[in-house]
């Protein structure tokens, strides 16, 4: 509102509107025992114009979240920490749980968690009947894979976080976005449990060769990039992943590693990536490093 000027009465009631908006966005983000709802590391740190939410959608979202108390409490810090493991990233920064800090516009590399306490086999299979609570419905394999924590599946997450967080996947199960059914997830190869184990290169060369025929669009992969690789990678820089400009001296090494994943790189399966997605982020970044 320019100063000076005096608002007319359908502005005036914009105006209350979006401040009535601003309240309950705020209000949205604690618990209704005054918990404050934690952030992820990468949504603390940066915003951008990509990220931000429209006020209706944020409302909806905060209204159909879960209200997070005793033990599951304790699931939900270890859910957003980045310090769980060696490596800085959280169980947030691949899952979404339908909870306030995860309703955004990235592209993340694992499917929800919203109903997965309803599911009866994760991981494709690997963690069915009683393996299920055992393994905090497969969080070990992550744990083991992507944060480097542990040695073995059987000691990477000891039973009372496991405890704790069972008690979360069980206590967001009604959140919005909700995925009960088992997934049946596209894998190219079976993921790597252990950097010393060995994936099916064929198959992965063949479907990095797949990505690469195609045409990428760098204007459309600019936003490919800012939803998904930059929370992990500069073109320029370490960030918790290594610098692009490295990693981009072959496209068919960058393309396998989204496809299939690298180290603590996880995999993006084609119904959360596709291969002209990933082109395209790959032209994008090609472009802005001149290659």
């Amino acid at each position: 509102m320019r100063k000076g000027k005096v608002p007319n009465g359908h502005s005036f009631v914009m105006l209350l509107a979006a401040c009535c908006m601003l309240v309950l966005a705020l209000y949205s983000g604690c618990s209704k025992n005054g918990n404050t709802v934690p952030a992820t590391a990468d949504t603390a740190s940066k915003t951008t114009a990509i990220d931000t939410a429209k006020p209706a959608a944020s409302m909806q979202a905060a209204q159909s979240s879960a209200t997070i108390t005793g033990l599951a409490l304790a699931g939900q810090k270890i859910f957003y920490s980045t310090t769980y493991g060696n490596i800085k990233v959280a169980c947030a920064s691949c899952h979404s749980d339908g909870q306030p800090a995860t309703k955004d516009s990235r592209l993340r590399a694992g499917h929800t968690l919203v109903g997965i306490a309803s599911r009866t086999s994760t991981w494709n299979g690997t963690f069915k009947g009683s393996a299920l609570s055992k393994n905090a419905y497969g969080a070990t394999m992550c744990a083991l894979m992507y944060q480097h924590k542990g040695d073995e599946l059987a000691t990477a997450i000891p039973k009372a976080d496991i405890d704790a967080l069972n008690a979360y996947f069980d206590a967001i199960k009604n959140n919005s976005g909700a995925i009960t059914n088992n997934l049946k997830i596209a894998w190219v190869t079976k993921p790597a449990l252990n950097e010393e184990d060995k994936i099916d290169e064929k198959a992965a060369k063949a479907a990095a060769k797949k990505i690469l025929v195609l045409p990428g669009d760098p204007v459309a992969g600019k936003s490919g990039f800012i939803r998904s690789c930059q929370y992990c990678h500069e073109l320029k820089g370490n960030k918790i992943g290594p610098e692009l400009s490295m990693e981009m001296n072959d496209p068919l090494v960058a393309a396998q590693s989204v496809r299939c994943g690298s180290g603590a790189m996880p995999f993006y399966t084609n119904d959360l990536l596709s291969d002209q997605q990933i082109a395209d982020i790959i032209a994008y970044i090609q472009q802005q490093l001149g290659k």
